[in-house]
């Protein structure tokens, strides 16, 4: 070998080093993010972009994970939608087509789903879309979106949540329920889902939708209190529920409450003047904190890496597309040997069920289910949890 190229060898292995371009370095694999982390819907997508990046950063500093002889690590790449379709769009083009993204999470908004669905289903076989939308359920299974997965549990079927809190009411006695829900894409996909669980339960249902924006909810609850029922179903997000129950309380004209969506927040601030507040949560944090070791870890862990308080109202929505569904697609990345292979990743995802924070599995179509509990809260704050786990 001549001196000089010996010298040009020895020069580029001192820059590799002292730069850090060995091959086992430069592999990082990229996950997307498109959730709504500002504006009045981020309740949906913020805790479970807080969850996904304490996970890559737990991933990242405990060295990677190998699959052969290669080192990964992750990045993720999480742009604010603020709710809005068009913007989704946009930005899960650039993830695919410039950021050369295979994974992405999210989103949890039917509205969002739907604006980006045509396009991510001409991208079928090339990545995979894991998110928590409503609207995600009725297109799974269909020609051409081979690339998705919801990871969220489903409200109707056997195994459905819904249908389970549904039973709950019927065993508290609940014979006429009054739904007031938001004029929106979820809003009308909820009516359609709880009307017949509520029929098949034997339960009477009122229904009244209000237009987003809506602050004085009077009107609708005076309406649907003339029939005297016997729960306000309300729905769907904090920033609307704490005026409803709020405003309702101070009327009188409702005391007793059911959500599957939400949190225990609207029913605590107004715990004096409320007889039963029922709520579906993924995981009623408070209680698993003082029961669950892995529990306690995630909250000591994300009080460390963010500084600041664990966010106990919001942390249930890390059921989707968070923490644990980082760690599951590592694993499944593992078990199939590739990072790039998307249709051998997935099948790995539906093969296992993950011990997280929850136990997440995806049934036949591509739905997750895991456990939930019921949280029941009477007049002054008393709460009683039920814990499910669907068969």
């Amino acid at each position: 070998m001549k001196p000089c190229t010996r010298s040009l060898l020895l020069l580029l292995a001192l820059l590799g080093t002292q730069f850090g371009i060995s091959a086992s370095a430069q592999e990082v694999v990229k996950i997307g993010q498109i959730e709504a982390l500002t504006g009045t819907l981020a309740t949906y997508g913020w805790m479970s972009n807080q969850g996904a990046k304490l996970a890559v950063d737990e991933i990242n500093n405990a060295g990677g994970f190998k699959i052969g002889p290669k080192t990964y690590k992750l990045e993720l790449i999480a742009p604010d939608t603020r709710a809005n379709p068009q913007d989704a769009l946009i930005q899960l083009k650039d993830l695919l087509e410039n950021q050369k993204v295979k994974y992405v999470f999210g989103p949890f908004l039917t509205n969002v789903f739907n604006g980006i669905e045509p396009y991510a289903t001409q991208n079928d076989g090339k990545f995979l879309l894991m998110g928590g939308a409503t609207s995600m359920h009725a297109a799974l299974g269909k020609p051409s979106h081979e690339y998705l997965l919801r990871t969220w549990n489903w409200d109707s079927g056997a195994s459905g949540f819904g249908k389970l809190m549904v039973d709950y009411l019927k065993s508290q006695g609940a014979k006429k329920v009054a739904m007031l829900f938001q004029n929106d894409a979820f809003g009308k996909v909820a009516v359609d889902i709880y009307t017949p669980l509520f029929k098949a339960d034997g339960i009477d249902l009122q229904v009244e939708l209000f237009e987003p924006g809506t602050k004085d909810f009077s009107a609708p609850l005076a309406k649907l209190a003339a029939a005297k029922p016997d729960f306000l179903f309300p729905g769907y997000v904090d920033a609307v529920l704490y005026d409803i129950v709020r405003q309702a309380t101070e009327t009188g004209q409702f005391k007793r409450f059911f959500l599957v969506r939400g949190s225990m927040g609207p029913g605590l601030k107004n715990k004096d003047e409320i007889d039963d507040y029922i709520a579906y949560l993924p995981k009623y944090f408070e209680q698993a904190e003082k029961t669950e070791p892995k529990v306690q870890k995630f909250i000591s862990a994300y009080k460390a890496f963010y500084k600041r308080d664990f966010p106990y109202d919001q942390a249930p929505l890390c059921s989707s597309s968070c923490y644990d569904h980082v760690y599951m697609l590592v694993e499944a990345m593992k078990r199939a040997g590739t990072v790039d292979d998307v249709a051998k990743v997935k099948k790995e995802l539906m093969s296992f069920t993950y011990p997280g924070i929850w136990n997440i599995r995806y049934d036949s179509t591509g739905e997750a289910v895991f456990g939930f509990d019921v949280v029941h809260m009477k007049k002054g704050g008393v709460i009683t949890t039920t814990h499910i786990e669907p068969k």
